[in-house]
Order: structure tokens, then C-alpha cells, then sequence
């Protein structure tokens, strides 16, 4: 019977949890996020979903209006937005898990794209996908590619539109679509995150309740040669980035890969000081 695995965050290392994502594409890791540090997102973000709405406000096709729901409050930028979101990036678990799973496959990896997903009452369920679609047509390849997590900033429940993941499918040949009894769902307390890689297939929950929000936070690290979902350069201004720390800076960007996204012929990073 198909399970998805939890584990505490607390108690488990990212030799541990990485292991688990190569046999099953996603694990839940409860108590990811101290208290102190989810009370402190919540609060950098709360005016944001009430000043933003819902929907899309420049969607970049029609398939993307539906993807992304109707009644959903979705925003990215959250270096620039939130000063605790800094800490998540370099999270000492997440971070290393990356550093085990990606770094045989690149000389350093980057943030693909961090988004604020309140998923509200009456939104449908997401079409179950896999991320690394956003390099399609791209040839199935043996390397992982990203490593990502969704962060429940609220209690995920079933009714409320807990993330649903496929295990295993990280493995499937391209092409293959679940059964609904393969269709798993991420409930988990809040603090808590759904670890998973960007081939295993997944997606948002329905919210069938009257009154209950479903507040996550979504970020990805993909390897330094793929160009990042999300324009970081855009989302955060260079002023707002030469004051976090180094290893944010890198993860933005200004750490060219080899000879790819350099400036000058040279480091970016000679941009920030």
C-alpha cells in the first residue's frame, strides 16, 4: 500500500531524508520550521495576500489562469518581502539535503522560485504535475534536477487542499498518469514541509471548506545551469540584495556557474559590494 513517509525534522538527518526522496520522491519533515520563525512569515507576510487577491494579475498564457486557480492568492519575491524568509533559504536540513542531492550535479545550485500559495475556500484541485515541465521539451534525464519543499504556514488538511503527491512517480516513465489510489495527500501541521523532487508528480489540493485558508510557502533549488523559473533580479532589487547574506546572494543569482551569467566576463557578485 502506498505511504507517504514522515519524519522529525528534530530527529532526522539529511542523509536520512535524502535517501527517502531517491526511494520515494517526497517526504513530509514535521516541525521544519520552528515556532518563532512561522509566527515571524506569517506576520512578513500576512498583508500581502489582503493587498494582492487572488487570482493572476499577468498571467504569461491562458493554460497558467486555470493552473494556478482562480481562488488562489499566489505571489513570489519573498527574499525581498520577508526577512525571515532569508533564514528558510539557508535552513541547515534543507540546504544540505540540496547540497547531497544536486551538487553531484552541478557546481552550485540556485533558487528556482519562492512563492506564497494560499490556497481558499471553493478553489479546485491542482492538475497533478511535475516541475521540471517548466524545461519543456526537455529529454528525461538521470541527474536530479531540483529539490524542493512546501511549507505549511497553516495546518494542511484534506478538506482544506493539502498538496497532493504521487510517491514513487519520480520514477514512472514520462508520460504515465496516476491512479486515483496512487494520489496521496500532504496533511501536516503547521511548521511543517513536503520535501520532494521536481520530477515527482504532485499538486494543490481542492479547499472544500466554508471558511479555512491553506497558507503555504513553496521554494525550490534547481542546478545552476537551468534558467530559474522565477526572475530573481526582477523580484528582488539589486539595493535589497547587497545587504543578505552571502549565500542568499548566490542563491539569487550573482554567483555565475562556470562561465554561465557572468557580468563583464566576470563574478556578479562584484555588483553587491
Amino acid at each position: 500500500m502506498l505511504s507517504l513517509e514522515h519524519v522529525t525534522g528534530t530527529r532526522t538527518t539529511a542523509a536520512e531524508v535524502s535517501d527517502i526522496l531517491i526511494r520515494d520522491g517526497a517526504v513530509v519533515v514535521e516541525g521544519a520550521i520552528e515556532p518563532g520563525m512561522l509566527a515571524a512569515l506569517n506576520a512578513d507576510l500576512d498583508h500581502f495576500t489582503e493587498d494582492i487577491g487572488v487570482g493572476l494579475r499577468n498571467p504569461a498564457s491562458d493554460f497558467f489562469v486555470d493552473f494556478y486557480g482562480a481562488s488562489t492568492v499566489r505571489f513570489d519575491g519573498l527574499p525581498a518581502k520577508s526577512p525571515t524568509f532569508l533564514d528558510v533559504m539557508q535552513l541547515p536540513l534543507l540546504q544540505n539535503v540540496a547540497d547531497i542531492l544536486l551538487k553531484p550535479n552541478c557546481e552550485d545550485y540556485l533558487l528556482n522560485t519562492a512563492q506564497l500559495i494560499e490556497i481558499r475556500p471553493g478553489e479546485t484541485a491542482q492538475m497533478i504535475h511535475c516541475d521540471e515541465l517548466a524545461w519543456t521539451p526537455m529529454p528525461k534525464v538521470d541527474v536530479i534536477l531540483q529539490v524542493e519543499a512546501m511549507f505549511a504556514l497553516s495546518d494542511f488538511t484534506k478538506e482544506n487542499g493539502a498538496t497532493q503527491v504521487v510517491p514513487g512517480s519520480h520514477l514512472w516513465e514520462p508520460g504515465r498518469e496516476p491512479e486515483p489510489e496512487e494520489i496521496l495527500q500532504a496533511e501536516m501541521p503547521a511548521g511543517s514541509g513536503l520535501f520532494y523532487l521536481g520530477s515527482a508528480l504532485h499538486g494543490g489540493g481542492a479547499n472544500t471548506t466554508k471558511d479555512v485558508r491553506r497558507r503555504g510557502m513553496f521554494l525550490g533549488f534547481v542546478v545552476g545551469y537551468l534558467r530559474t523559473e522565477e526572475n530573481m533580479f526582477l523580484t528582488v532589487p539589486i539595493e535589497a540584495a547587497k545587504n543578505m547574506p552571502v549565500r542568499v546572494q548566490e542563491l539569487l543569482g550573482y554567483k555565475p556557474h562556470f562561465s554561465i551569467g557572468v557580468v563583464d566576463v566576470g563574478s556578479p557578485m562584484a555588483l553587491l559590494r
